[in-house]
This record gives C-alpha cells, sequence and structure tokens, in this order.
C-alpha cells in the first residue's frame, strides 16, 4: 500500500527539530523487490532490483562488487532524520535464489519530536532468498518521540544476516537521552510460525540505563541475527567459532535456525564487532566471500 499525500518537494537537508519546533511531516514509502535471472550458459544467477518510492525514500545506487550474484543496495533518506509526525516505510522482498545486501550511507537519526505527533518507521522484510541486511547506526537523539518496527519472515530456503545498532544521545556533543521515548519491536517468522520478539521500550533518563541488568552504563546497544534454511540449521562448531571470533558478543541459540547476539559497548567498537561477526558468518556459514560494501570506508 502506498501512502498518501507525499510531499510535494524534495529537501536534501533538515535540522534536527526540537519539541516546541513546528515543522511539515514526511510521509515516504519505499518497496524493494530482488528476483533473480538465471544465465543458461552459465547456469548461474543474477540479481535484480526493481524499486518504487513514495516520498524521500531512495536507492541511492545499486552496486555488484561480489559479482552478478549479489545485489548491493543503497538506502538514501536525503531529509537527514526523522521527526514529528514522520512516517516511513521501508518493504523488502527477496525472491528464491535472490541474494541482497542493504546498507545505508550515513546515520539514521531519530530527531526531537512533539510527543503528541509521534515518529514512526516499518521495516518489512519477506526472505525467499538470502538477505543481508546491515545498516550503519542509528542516533536516537534527546527529546525524540519514535516507534520502530520490524516485521521478518524468512521463508523455507530463504537465509538471512541482519544487524541493528543504537546510540542514545550525542555524546561527543554531552547530549544524553534525558526526555522522550523510544520503542521499538523486533520480530522474526519462519513461514507463519513467530519465533523470536524482542521488544525495546526506553524513557528519557530511565532507570535501565544505569541499572546493572539494562544498559549497565552505556549509552549504545547492538543486536544482531541470523537465520538459516529449513535443512541447514546451525551447527554447534559453527557458534563455536563465531563466539571465538566475535567474544565481546553474547550469542544466543533461541530456534534452531534462529541465532542472536547482544552486545554493549561504545559506538566504534559495537560496529568493529558486528563486522567481525558478519564476515564470520558469510564466510564460514553462507560459504561466499565477505566483500565489505564501498561506502563503509568513505
Amino acid at each position: 500500500m502506498l501512502l498518501k499525500h507525499p510531499p510535494s518537494e524534495l529537501r536534501t537537508f533538515r535540522e534536527p527539530q526540537h519539541a516546541h519546533h513546528a515543522h511539515t511531516s514526511w510521509h515516504a514509502q519505499l518497496d524493494l523487490k530482488f528476483e533473480a535471472t538465471e544465465d543458461a550458459h552459465t547456469q548461474s544467477f543474477r540479481t535484480n532490483l526493481k524499486h518504487q518510492h513514495v516520498g524521500p525514500l531512495r536507492i541511492q545506487k545499486a552496486l555488484y562488487p561480489d559479482g552478478p550474484s549479489c545485489c548491493h543496495a543503497l538506502i538514501l533518506h536525503p531529509p537527514d532524520g526523522i521527526a514529528s509526525g514522520d512516517q516511513l516505510a521501508i518493504n523488502v522482498v527477496v525472491n528464491k535464489d535472490a541474494h541482497a545486501l542493504i546498507t545505508t550511507p550515513g546515520a539514521s537519526k531519530w530527531y526531537g519530536a512533539f510527543e503528541s505527533e509521534l515518529a514512526t518507521q516499518t521495516i518489512n522484510m519477506n526472505v525467499a532468498g538470502c538477505l543481508e541486511w546491515l545498516p550503519t547506526e542509528t542516533i536516537v537523539f534527546n527529546d525524540a518521540h519514535a516507534k520502530s518496527h520490524f516485521d521478518i519472515t524468512v521463508q523455507p530456503d530463504g537465509h538471512m544476516i541482519g544487524w541493528d545498532l543504537l546510540i542514545f544521545g550525542r555524546a561527543a556533543k554531552l547530549e544524553t537521552f534525558q526526555n522522550g521515548c523510544f520503542d521499538q519491536t523486533l520480530s522474526i517468522k519462519l513461514d507463519d510460525d513467530l519465533v523470536w520478539v524482542d521488544r525495546l521500550y526506553l524513557k528519557g533518563g530511565d532507570p535501565l540505563f544505569q541499572s546493572p541488568v539494562g544498559l549497565r552504563g552505556h549509552y549504545a546497544l547492538s543486536t544482531c541475527w541470523a537465520v538459516a534454511p529449513k535443512n541447514h540449521s546451525f551447527k554447534e562448531e559453527q557458534l563455536h567459532a563465531l563466539r571465538l571470533a566475535a567474544p565481546n558478543i553474547a550469542f544466543t541459540l533461541i530456534h534452531p535456525r534462529v541465532l542472536v547476539g547482544r552486545q554493549l559497548s561504545d559506538p566504534i567498537s559495537l560496529r568493529k564487532n558486528l563486522e567481525i561477526a558478519w564476515h564470520r558468518l558469510k564466510t564460514d556459514w553462507l560459504n561466499m566471500p565477505a566483500v565489505p560494501p564501498r561506502i563503509w570506508s568513505t
């Protein structure tokens, strides 16, 4: 379903909004569909991307550094952040035999927002092929009132690697997350079977930021996950090798097909550990070369 009332013009930058500043909200949607076509001569597959958008969500570029079988797609949000009343929706479909790697050229930002005009983002993924969801970090500004929902469905032959890196406040500017709220749900279904729901709800200045059973004084955290095809469940030796490679991430096998990792640290360490885990999963588990997107080096 396409969102109604797209903005009449596209601004390329927006200053951070605060609860006492009025602004025009954005309504945007991006639909991505990755399809595989087979080369009769080489009997190999090429992944093609079809996409359409409403409002300020774009595909900046589709690249093939791994070869034609894997399409690297860069999602761009020109307004530079999400503020009061903004509604963003991203729908991703990866068909059988297709392989997609999705990332972003810069950090996502949840700006200060009116409590009565919640900013929302909904991301739906349906994976029958292979999907790597590897966005850069998300920064939650002070005064943000945000709701984010990830709904992931992986089909029997589908497999996936994904991560989510959250930073609360801007430590470099001595800003902490003292006001507002952040509400995020991440769910994974295997066909129609719901196997994991992760709910994070933090208010500004929440005691959980300092609690020994919460963030333990940290202002950044990450979650990563991997989903195996139905007939290729995770093996104990794979899990052991992954834990040795990325010891700072606490990995848990919550289902024979679903592996989840958690960590608390500073943003740079979080990102470094996520990339180590991704590299190990892609080379050892997917048996594919792990070629970092070029945008990560810029």
